[in-house]
């Protein structure tokens, strides 16, 4: 007998859906109208409009802040 021979799936699965629900009820408290965030990639950026995602605008001064954080938190010593 294996490992998997032991998994309840319908429990695991059950737990998954409790989550996904839970997760629904944070997002409705969350409105990301106005939010920014570093321009994406072309096609990424179609990927997510296919979907119906992608809320948040994308702005090149959010890009060069970030890059800028990142230099500063990881200098190589």
């Amino acid at each position: 007998m294996s490992l998997y021979d032991e998994i309840d799936l319908a429990d695991l699965q059950r737990d998954w859906a409790r989550k996904r629900e839970a997760m629904r009820e944070i997002l409705k408290r969350i409105d990301p109208r106005g939010l920014t965030r570093p321009a994406r990639d072309a096609s990424e950026r179609e990927w997510l409009r296919e979907r119906g995602e992608g809320t948040f605008l994308e702005s090149e001064e959010c890009a060069i802040a970030a890059r800028a954080y990142y230099a500063r938190k990881y200098q190589r010593p």
